[in-house]
């Protein structure tokens, strides 16, 4: 691929993520998008075989996207609890970009792709609230008694409810209220007197 070629992918993948971000998957049809674009569907066709292949791009950039955002946050975070928080902004501000149309489209009509992500994701989370938990044990400011592995396994599973549609139905919850009460829950939990402390000074943060 031509760099020329491959600016162009970037641009219909780019183009593409704002509208499914916005307005759902099921909602914008390939036809939709070549206006949208000023090109024609031939041409996307170049780069996509068909609409579930440009969905599988577009969730996997945003998962790496998300992975080099969360490695930033660990680098320049001031301690476990710091970091907590960034993470939970992000978090945050990405329920906020995603409509609920998206989520829900995603759990339907792709929904072999939506358990795959679903799988990856779920490790990544393990993998970075385990760390954080056992960061903050070191620093005294989460219980030391608390079982790193057990606890990031449960955040993961209650990261991905949050966004379940079976069971919480975006007509009936928020999503940004359901993470933030989530996020509360857990930090809560694992909390040292120490830790209490220092989250009392941040917690404006996350609000």
């Amino acid at each position: 691929m031509t760099k020329a070629q491959s600016d162009q992918k970037k641009v219909i993948l780019d183009a593409t993520s704002q509208l499914y971000m916005k307005q759902g998957i099921k909602s914008v049809s390939m036809d939709d998008l070549a206006r949208h674009l000023g090109i024609s569907k031939k041409t996307i066709y170049q780069y996509y075989e068909n609409k579930e292949a440009l969905v599988q791009d577009i969730v996997y950039a945003h998962i790496a996207k998300e992975n080099i955002e969360v490695e930033s946050i660990i680098a320049s975070s001031k301690n476990a609890i710091d970091q907590m928080q960034k993470i939970a902004k992000m978090a945050l501000r990405t329920l906020e970009e995603v409509s609920s149309g998206t989520m829900f489209d995603l759990q339907k009509y792709y929904r072999q792709m939506w358990i795959a992500i679903t799988n990856i994701h779920k490790e990544l989370i393990f993998g970075v609230i385990k760390q954080n938990i056992e960061r903050g044990i070191v620093e005294g400011i989460y219980r030391s008694e608390i079982n790193a592995a057990i606890i990031a396994r449960i955040y993961g599973e209650m990261a991905y409810n949050i966004i379940n549609e079976d069971v919480f139905p975006s007509k009936d919850f928020d999503k940004q209220t359901l993470y933030r009460q989530a996020f509360h829950y857990h930090i809560n939990g694992i909390l040292s007197p120490k830790g209490e402390k220092i989250f009392q000074q941040l917690n404006s943060s996350t609000e």
